[in-house]
């Protein structure tokens, strides 16, 4: 089909982040869509995995596409719908399975971060929640539609992708700064990457728009001063002293005068050593930096890998503040897609480098940006950055006949 979008999976960060955005858009909008090279940058092959695989037949079967090459280790994939105009089912998305089991300990957050676009913006339920009525810019004040249950298993602390403690203290509140209905979320159980594999439980309350609303452009600018800076452990009780002594003392050093909040909880294992640092500005902006400890302990010997940990995160910090953007680095990228799709000019400051020019992004927010640019009919700045969204109206079908690509 002329209208297919073929994307190259080996382009810039070459992982998993241009098949969850691509997958998401294309059922968004409905535009055909054909990955290939899927994954090409990844050592062992690349190709699907079980946790990219949960997040393609989700969003296949949510927005009734055809779907080819949705198979374990497939490095390419074609998504089409019979018609780029033909409505959806009416509201067959409510009626859809509300669990998701991965199968294995793959990461819970990005499956959230390959669905949730579609759940805000796709078809959903006439049928009112209580909640407060949202005021939305095209269409005044009106009632918010249900929550959606979602409830993923998986893993909550994995490498190399958010932890349930990252989504809960800096993603969610953030989703709801820009102007996002409310998402609430619920650990029922915890699934590790680390200490030998284990599948856990989260349960996701997700808000759509209400129909033919869109998302208002929304602004994170002006950093504003530290004002509390709350640090989450997790690792076994064995060290807890050991752990709070080094986190306390390395932030009353490196921020003194900040005040600060520290919480525990025993992992259970040795090789399960996790840290996350959120810094809270005065003007309400969340920058987190964390680390799931990936190295391995000797003879269960711990108190240099939590000196390391706890160094190296502050650190890391330290940096995020001194930038001076309102956004760190891990959650740019997650917002590129909600500022394509919103209403207008959206502004992010992600902060200036020691010469005061703007930061180009990391290589996965530059990553979604390429996909948007690709998918959508959006332009890009020279720091990367949206010029203006689409302003999608959430529960609306997307077509090339109203909307030229």
């Amino acid at each position: 089909m002329s209208n297919t979008v073929v994307l190259d999976g080996t382009m810039l960060e070459g992982g998993g982040q241009i098949l969850r955005i691509a997958v998401c858009l294309a059922a968004i909008i409905r535009r055909p869509l054909n990955i290939t090279r899927i994954r090409g940058n990844r050592p062992r092959g690349g190709g699907l995995k079980l946790q990219h695989l949960t997040g393609v037949n989700w969003l296949a079967k949510a927005s009734e596409a055809n779907i080819e090459g949705a198979e374990i280790k497939s490095t390419e994939l074609r998504l089409s719908w019979v018609s780029d105009d033909a409505p959806l089912a009416d509201y067959q998305f409510v009626s859809l399975p509300k669990a998701i089991d991965i199968g294995s300990p793959g990461s819970i957050a990005l499956v959230l971060q390959a669905i949730l676009p579609f759940i805000i913006f796709g078809l959903h339920s006439e049928r009112f929640s209580d909640a407060t009525p949202m005021d939305t810019t095209n269409v005044g004040p009106m009632p918010l539609p249900a929550p959606i249950r979602i409830t993923v298993k998986g893993g909550t602390n994995v490498g190399f992708s958010p932890s349930f403690e990252y989504i809960s203290k800096v993603l969610l509140p953030t989703f709801s700064r820009i102007g996002l209905p409310p998402i609430t979320t619920r650990l029922e159980s915890r699934g590790w990457s680390t200490g030998g594999t284990q599948i856990g439980t989260v349960t996701f309350d997700i808000t759509p728009l209400p129909a033919g609303a869109c998302l208002p452009a929304f602004d994170l600018t002006d950093q504003g001063a530290l004002q509390h800076i709350e640090a989450t452990i997790l690792a076994p009780k064995a060290i807890q002293d050991k752990f709070q002594h080094e986190v306390a003392a390395r932030l009353a050093s490196n921020f003194p005068g900040v005040a600060t909040t520290i919480t525990f909880e025993d992992s259970g294992h040795h090789s399960r050593l996790y840290l996350l640092l959120v810094a809270k500005s005065d003007n309400g902006h969340l920058l987190g930096r964390d680390w799931l400890y990936d190295r391995k302990t000797r003879g269960g010997e711990l108190n240099g890998p939590v000196e390391q940990i706890v160094k190296e995160v502050v650190q890391q910090l330290q940096m995020e503040i001194k930038h001076g953007g309102c956004v760190d680095e891990y959650l740019r990228d997650q917002l590129v897609i909600f500022s394509a799709l919103a209403k207008g000019k959206c502004y992010i400051d992600a902060g200036r480098n020691d010469e005061g020019q703007l930061l180009e992004g990391s290589l996965h927010t530059r990553t979604a940006q390429w996909v948007v640019s690709q998918m959508l009919p959006v332009t890009l700045e020279e720091n990367g950055s949206i010029v203006e969204g689409i302003a999608l109206k959430a529960g609306s079908v997307y077509t090339s006949a109203a909307n030229p690509l």
